[in-house]
């Protein structure tokens, strides 16, 4: 598991990302005995997306607005709405 990995695993477990009762299995495949396997989304949409909801700074931020224009800015305007957007499946 990568260091985002590692981090969004950490983030998703934080009581304010808990209060949004969002299912592990909508971004990770269950793995061995635990809810966290092989990530689904693209680790930088989640990462966010869950930056956003913690009010912490994202590391993908600037990474995922250069690839694509306006789609970071879209992940935390619905994560600050508690909306859950639709995130991109991994692409590898």
């Amino acid at each position: 598991m990568s260091a985002l990995e590692q981090k969004l695993v950490a983030w998703f477990a934080d009581p304010r990302v808990q209060a949004l009762r969002l299912d592990p299995v909508l971004f990770w495949a269950r793995g061995d005995k635990t809810p966290f396997g092989r990530i689904k989304v693209d680790p930088r949409e989640l990462e966010v997306f869950l930056a956003a909801v913690l009010g912490e700074p994202s590391e993908c931020r600037e990474d995922l607005e250069r690839t694509e224009p306006g789609r970071a800015s879209f992940l935390a305007a619905n994560a600050r709405r508690h909306e859950l957007p639709l995130l991109r499946r991994r692409s590898d």
